[in-house]
């Protein structure tokens, strides 16, 4: 985690940067709707705690966090304005000094792909492939049946396939959730996703 303490410090360095390193204070600004638009609050000073107190299990997850920085300000701001201007720079600039930490340091993602996942890693990646496209769904099957396809059970119906979350391998567990992250990182507006998922750690997918 050093790469990212580095670049978390970095950021905070930044005159620019004192709207992202405290936890929006909405009460004092009175931006009272902020709790009901944005549900999970972050800042690079709570970003920086975690890394401290070891909370993140691999720097993907860091990165995850400090992602959802600069989308929680320009979900909450308007497209154009400042603040909104000002957060996407800084998630270009993280993305550019992201990506050199992990060139430079390639056996961090061997070691990411490399850990069982956690109940709650499951869950997460349950959870998301409601929220993916149909067809992106239908990319997802197909990886998991080149590289897993003990974890598919075709036989449940005509219309229907089911993913048996506990039977996929960590490395292609890591690999699935970061293409499933990947799709959900850009905002698109498109039809309603065609998947239900079940309890136990496993979901289920329509066939188009």
């Amino acid at each position: 985690m050093e790469g990212m303490t580095k670049i978390i410090n970095s950021l905070m360095a930044r005159p620019d940067s004192v709207p992202f390193r405290e936890p929006v204070d909405w009460r004092g600004l009175g931006l009272y709707d902020y709790p009901q638009v944005i549900a999970k609050p972050m800042d690079l000073t709570t970003v920086k705690l975690g890394i401290e107190k070891g909370s993140y299990k691999s720097i993907n997850d860091c990165a995850d966090d400090i992602r959802l920085i600069w989308n929680n300000c320009k979900k909450y701001n308007q497209d154009g304005s400042d603040f909104y201007n000002l957060a996407d720079g800084f998630a270009k600039k993280f993305e550019e000094r992201f990506a050199k930490v992990k060139a430079e340091n390639p056996s961090l993602d061997e070691e990411d792909l490399s850990h069982a996942p956690s109940l709650e890693e499951k869950t997460k990646f349950s959870h998301n492939i409601y929220r993916i496209k149909q067809e992106e769904l239908g990319v997802l099957v197909e990886k998991l049946d080149a590289k897993c396809p003990d974890a598919i059970d075709k036989s449940t119906s005509d219309d229907e396939i089911e993913i048996n979350i506990d039977a996929i391998d960590p490395r292609t567990f890591h690999d699935l959730d970061r293409y499933v992250r990947s799709c959900l990182a850009v905002p698109a507006g498109g039809k309603k996703k065609k998947a239900t998922a079940a309890a136990g750690g496993s979901a289920k997918k329509q066939k188009a």
